[in-house]
């Protein structure tokens, strides 16, 4: 009689097969790991072999190496008045506090995506940042030519300068009869001159303020940031300024002047703050454009000497490289060359405020979007002559003044910090 075949389901077979291959190899394993001289798990990969599944659940940290909080981005996020140098541009001022912050930020260590609304480690696109994001903006823009208060918004303090855009200022200008420039400051090219001997003292000057105190109608400057067309008024102008006078329509603005009066002499504060001294900075001005123009002169008898026609065509290889030349050189007279820095700028001396006409100061409360050259320009028309604005300072912005802004040389992460604080104990920010 034949035996009985008793069926037996595949999935114990299955099972019973490969814990006998399991236990095969645990057992191979093991002679291994004695023949290393250790012990070594199943799961646990030989050096040099590659990670098996089980690898990627790594032991849990001890306590000792347990990750430290990160620190924060900013050390405080608000508001701060520092004081604009001469020759610098607001932008320059941003840039350059932001620099500080940045290296501050990754000398504690901070993350790029720390604490504080520092924003996530990358980009779009993938593409990661070279440092935190520090978000850092002014509340209204100085000229190069002018010093004074500028309010600074860090982190969050960024969204409250709206408000100083908008907000009441306050500036002391230097102005003189007689001249007016393209950019009706100390800066520009003489594009106009009449007399002024007519009139005789400051009190005819303060004859015209009423006209321009309370909500008046003026044109800004051709050189501004005001959008013509889809383009900032200075980038038409620096390209061909007397074409885009011409040919440009700037729109009158509607702004507020709450206080206007007219001096002969300026405090020491002002002084200190850096007033630009007109005639000296317009013959100082006069030679650096002659030297340059003498080097330019020099430059091109050495070309033609070379063999280099003014058409750039000595060879091949010669026109070649003069139309790169050009090429790189092609918007060159869009951007403002910077005749001065910080430390050559003719500047009023201390105690010498004193003001004889042609010269005369103005001192103004104003409401936002006031150009204070503009101001001036049109106060000289009233007086039938011409005027150009020398000289600014801001003394005021919103609730901070000239005491309230940080100094050049204090500029550091730990006094930036101090300033955002003391801001909020006033109840600023």
């Amino acid at each position: 009689m034949r035996p009985a075949l008793v069926w037996i389901p595949a999935a114990i077979v299955h099972t019973s097969i490969r814990s006998s291959c399991v236990g095969a190899f645990t057992s191979v394993a093991m002679k291994r790991s004695r023949d290393d001289g250790g012990v070594r798990s199943p799961g646990q990969r030989r050096r040099g072999t590659a990670s098996a599944a089980g690898d990627s659940a790594a032991a849990p940290p001890s306590s000792s190496s347990a990750q430290q909080p990160q620190p924060p981005l900013y050390l405080a996020e608000g508001l701060l008045a520092v004081h604009k140098p001469l020759t610098w541009t607001s932008s320059d001022v941003v840039s350059y506090v932001r620099g500080i912050l940045i290296r501050d930020a990754k000398d504690r260590g901070a993350a790029e995506d720390g604490g504080g609304g520092g924003g996530g480690g990358k980009r779009g696109g993938g593409r990661k940042r070279r440092g935190p994001l520090m978000k850092v903006g002014h509340g209204g823009t100085l000229d190069p030519l002018a010093s004074g208060v500028l309010v600074l918004g860090v982190g969050k303090g960024t969204t409250l300068l709206q408000a100083y855009l908008n907000g009441d200022k306050q500036y002391t200008a230097a102005c003189e009869l007689g001249y007016e420039t393209d950019t009706l400051d100390a800066e520009g090219k003489l594009v106009k001159t009449a007399p002024w001997d007519h009139v005789k003292s400051v009190v005819d000057v303060t004859k015209v303020v009423p006209k321009f105190t309370g909500k008046i109608e003026q044109i800004p400057p051709l050189y501004s940031a005001i959008r013509v067309d889809g383009k900032r008024l200075y980038e038409i102008a620096r390209k061909d300024s007397e074409k885009a006078a011409e040919g440009v329509e700037i729109p009158k603005r509607e702004v507020t002047i709450h206080e206007l009066s007219v001096g002969t002499l300026f405090e020491e504060d002002i002084i200190q703050s850096g007033v630009v001294d007109g005639p000296r900075y317009r013959e100082a001005a006069q030679a650096l454009e002659a030297a340059a123009a003498e080097t330019a002169k020099d430059d091109t008898g050495k070309n033609a000497e070379s063999g280099e026609g003014s058409d750039g065509e000595e060879d091949v290889g010669g026109g070649k490289r003069k139309r790169k030349r050009n090429k790189k050189n092609k918007n060159k007279g869009t951007k403002k060359k910077n005749l001065f820095n910080e430390e050559t700028v003719p500047a009023l001396e201390p105690n010498c405020g004193d003001l004889e006409l042609p010269r005369f100061a103005l001192s103004l409360r104003c409401g936002g979007g006031t150009y204070v050259r503009s101001l001036v320009r049109d106060v000289g028309y009233e007086l039938d002559t011409v005027a150009t604005m020398t000289g600014l300072v801001r003394t005021k912005q919103g609730p901070f003044v000239l005491g309230d802004a940080l100094q050049r040389e204090d500029w550091n992460a730990d006094a930036i910090y101090e300033a955002i604080r003391r801001s909020k104990e006033r109840g600023i920010c």
